[in-house]
């Protein structure tokens, strides 16, 4: 995947930042801050890719704030779940954020910076225009600078931090597959396909292509997700996995067991992902009730795979699925983040 790495010209003013609330902090503003530099971390707690920048930009934020870099988290959530005020203070609990962080429900912030990549990084000169925009693949060295550079523009003539080092980028690198299960996102590989907004019968193919998911049994399709409404244990979700460690970002209407089979089969204890647990069945369940990702499955890069997600009972939704390896690569030292 190519690299979105944009310089903008001095004429690029920065959206202002019309949020639904604070946490962390008293509403900020672009205005105000005029004569700082910021920087814009647009992410949400349900992605897998946020979360894997996240330390990023709290070291960065760490780092740098006292040096005259505010740095911003915007989190643009894309399932209504993550709409709600109490679990986006959990979450932020929960992971010891500190830097302030506007709630950007809507995107309205988003779509104001044109973003439709998440996580995107932003860094907004003291002048209060836009001077970088990257995602996706990006070189975290090439982005440090462009933030040392700034805070010399604007009057820190102290001993700047050192660089992050091209051994930290390579050792943090890893590849990811992100499967969104709604009817906007064509993830369905069923012949039936979708249904949007109906409760359909699907039958699984036994086919099974990377990068789609299928069904079996009755589900129902909405935007963002799918929805059980079969009876407990007579459906099922299905995909491969070509060596890649594997989470789900489920929930359920009340706390259910999910059943895992790799190939047929309950779990090996090698293959059981953090959350997965025995029943005193011997089968690989993982108990969900509020959304949140849990750790399914861990590969072998050598070995592929079909996984078996079977609700315990109906009102179980699946949200996303999350497919990725944790490996160096030699890239010349260039990027820290593949998605």
């Amino acid at each position: 995947m190519k690299a979105l790495h944009q310089t903008y010209q001095q004429s690029m003013k920065a959206p202002e930042l019309y949020g639904d609330y604070w946490f962390n902090s008293a509403p900020l503003s672009i205005a105000a801050l005029q004569g700082q530099n910021i920087l814009l971390f647009f992410w949400n707690y349900s992605s897998p890719a946020s979360l894997r920048i996240l330390p990023l930009f709290e070291e960065w934020y760490a780092t740098y704030a006292e040096l005259g870099l505010t740095c911003i988290g915007v989190h643009s959530p894309e399932f209504s779940f993550a709409t709600n005020r109490r679990k986006v203070e959990d979450v932020l609990k929960k992971l010891s954020i500190q830097f302030p962080v506007v709630a950007d429900n809507d995107r309205l912030i988003a779509g104001a910076y044109r973003i439709s990549n998440f996580p995107t990084l932003v860094l907004i000169g003291a002048n209060g225009n836009i001077y970088n925009m990257v995602a996706e693949s990006f070189s975290v060295l090439r982005l440090e600078r462009s933030i040392q550079y700034l805070l010399r523009q604007t009057g820190f003539f102290g001993e700047l931090p050192p660089l992050r080092s091209m051994e930290s980028e390579r050792s943090q690198e890893r590849t990811a597959i992100e499967i969104t299960t709604g009817y906007l996102h064509g993830s369905l590989g069923n012949v039936e396909g979708y249904s949007p907004e109906l409760p359909s019968h699907y039958e699984d193919p036994g086919i099974h292509v990377e990068g789609k998911f299928y069904a079996h049994g009755i589900w129902r399709a909405e935007r963002n997700a799918f929805h059980f409404e079969g009876e407990p244990n007579e459906g099922y979700l299905v995909c491969q996995s070509d060596g890649e460690n594997i989470d789900a970002l489920a929930g359920s209407e009340q706390k259910s067991s999910l059943r895992i089979k790799v190939d047929g089969t309950s779990m090996q204890i090698e293959q059981m992902g953090a959350d997965v647990q025995r029943d005193p069945k011997g089968n690989s369940i993982v108990t969900i009730g509020e959304p949140q990702f849990v750790s399914i499955f861990r590969g072998s890069q050598k070995e592929k795979h079909t996984i078996q997600f079977i609700p315990g009972s109906s009102g179980m939704t699946f949200y996303m699925f999350s497919f990725f390896r944790d490996q160096p690569k030699d890239n010349g030292d260039q990027f820290f983040y593949n998605n």
